[in-house]
Parts: C-alpha cells; sequence; structure tokens
C-alpha cells in the first residue's frame, strides 16, 4: 500500500499522541512538498509542537518527502477555488503513484471519487489501528474526542458512523 497524507492527518495525530500510526502502516508513506510547508515550515513558524513531530517522522525516514510536477496536477488547479495546493497535490501524487490519498476535506474526497482515487480520511487510520488491535476502542474514542477539542472538524452523521464502526470491531 502507497499512502499519501494531506496536512490534517498529521497535524491532528500528532497533536494527540497517536503519531506512532505512520510508523505502523505498512507500505510507503509520503507526503507532498505542498504538505510539508504547510505542517513543518509554516507550523515551526507559528510554533506547532505537532511541527516538530511531523518533522521527526520526516527525518527517521519513516515518511517520504515527494515534488509533484505533472499534468494531472495542472488539470486539478482548475478547482483551485475549491482545493488548497496540498490538497491537489495529494490527489496527483495518489493518482500517479496509484496510491490512497489520506484527506479530510469532503470536496477533495469527492474529488478523488471522482478520478478514482481510494481516499479516505484520519479516522479510517485510527480505525484501522482499533481493528488491528494496536489500539483499543475506549482510547481511540478519547482520542478523537481530544483530536475534535484541539479543532479537528467533523460532521455529527461522521461522528456516529466512526463510533458505529468501532461498535462492529
Amino acid at each position: 500500500m502507497i499512502w499519501i497524507f494531506d496536512s490534517s492527518p498529521l497535524i491532528y495525530l500528532s497533536k494527540v499522541g497517536l503519531n506512532w500510526i505512520f510508523e505502523r502502516l505498512e507500505g510507503g508513506k509520503f507526503i507532498p512538498t505542498q504538505v510539508y510547508d504547510q505542517v513543518i515550515t509554516q507550523g515551526k513558524i507559528r510554533g506547532d509542537a505537532d511541527a516538530l513531530v511531523s518533522e521527526e517522522l520526516v527525518k527517521e525516514g519513516v515518511i517520504k518527502v515527494l515534488t509533484v510536477n505533472d499534468d494531472f496536477k495542472e488539470m486539478l488547479k482548475s478547482l483551485g477555488e475549491e482545493l488548497h495546493e496540498g490538497e491537489l497535490e495529494v490527489l496527483a501524487l495518489a493518482k500517479n503513484k496509484g496510491g490512497m490519498a489520506v484527506l479530510d476535506e469532503s470536496i477533495a474526497r469527492e474529488v478523488g471519487a471522482v478520478f478514482k482515487i481510494e481516499v479516505h480520511g484520519t479516522l479510517f487510520l485510527i480505525f484501522l489501528m482499533v481493528r488491528t488491535g494496536k489500539l483499543k476502542k475506549e482510547e481511540a474514542m478519547a482520542k478523537v474526542n481530544l483530536m475534535i477539542g484541539t479543532g479537528f472538524r467533523l460532521g455529527h452523521d461522521e461522528y456516529l458512523e466512526f463510533l458505529n464502526l468501532l461498535g462492529n470491531v
């Protein structure tokens, strides 16, 4: 499996101490340069602790940074009003590498689905850890609630769906 991450999984999993999830995922793990800039470069300027955690994941080689320059990204730029540069690069990398785009913005996920890119969000990563026995259900729920408390945006229906999935594990 090839994983391509947008900013929100890096930021929020790091904020709640779940950054170890990136190490446990099997396969290649990548972020585009725009996500690196948003999370690490700009985050360090703002003084965000999660930026240092994400930077360590890159320094240790857990996550690799890739530059995106291709026609698919250029085609997606017509959606620039709707999508951020990082989201465009995540989708382009996922399409080119046949990987999974992990992003939380609903419009970006819809665009990914239109272009037959496998897309999931941060909660999917947490669910995977529960399903594989690496995280307890109760801790997963507590961490998601903590993420919400630190600014993670999650709709009511998505939250209920996550709780339902956990209940079925």
